[in-house]
């Protein structure tokens, strides 16, 4: 039987631990203080998925006593090889035109954890299919906008109207991104060994 495919929220957190280790209520803190804050985890989600990937050897568990004298314990995860490698390959998912859209957070967390573990070459092809992936759905997402503007229904054009204007300002971030990261320093954007 083959194990189930990871979740995104179970590649986050994977991501998190590669970048470094934390306990669960570090992670919860990390997601309630950030933009990752869509996600926030209850402990009825975050330390089943923290147990599931430890189970399939994708992140290891240290335990320590609590240094405030009282007898809690204190779990700290960090990725495993599989995990680091599990990581860098959802880092390198190719980004699909028809999923852009739905999937565009999901593409901006990637982007986030990409940092400290992908080449600057890495980072600038990923951000240029993102850009592409974009372009073709904001493109044809302005074809039937333009289409559907002679209809009598005003609300589904205006819907349609705010979908192309977030696009739009996706694409824009997306090609200053690759701008930025274009005149970086190159230390900058090397991966840590």
């Amino acid at each position: 039987m083959t194990e189930p495919r990871l979740t995104s929220f179970e590649h986050i957190l994977i991501g998190l631990v590669c970048r470094s280790p934390a306990s669960g209520y570090d992670l919860k803190r990390t997601f309630a203080a950030s933009p990752m804050g869509v996600y926030q985890p209850s402990s009825g989600s975050l330390y089943p998925a923290l147990r599931r990937l430890e189970a399939r050897g994708l992140i290891q568990a240290t335990t320590m006593d609590g240094n405030d004298g009282s007898s809690r314990h204190r779990r700290t995860y960090q990725a495993t090889q599989a995990g680091r490698e599990t990581h860098a390959a959802w880092l390198h998912t190719p980004i699909e035109v028809s999923t852009v859209s739905r999937d565009l957070g999901l593409h901006l967390m990637r982007f986030v954890l990409m940092e400290h573990v992908a080449s600057r070459e890495e980072v600038l092809g990923f951000l240029r299919t993102l850009r592409d992936a974009l372009a073709a759905f904001t493109t044809g997402l302005e074809r039937y906008a333009a289409a559907a503007a002679g209809l009598d229904d005003r609300h589904p054009g205006l819907a349609l109207d705010h979908g192309v204007a977030v696009h739009r300002a996706s694409l824009q971030w997306t090609r200053q991104a690759i701008a930025a990261l274009r005149v970086a320093p190159a230390s900058s954007l090397q991966p840590s060994s």
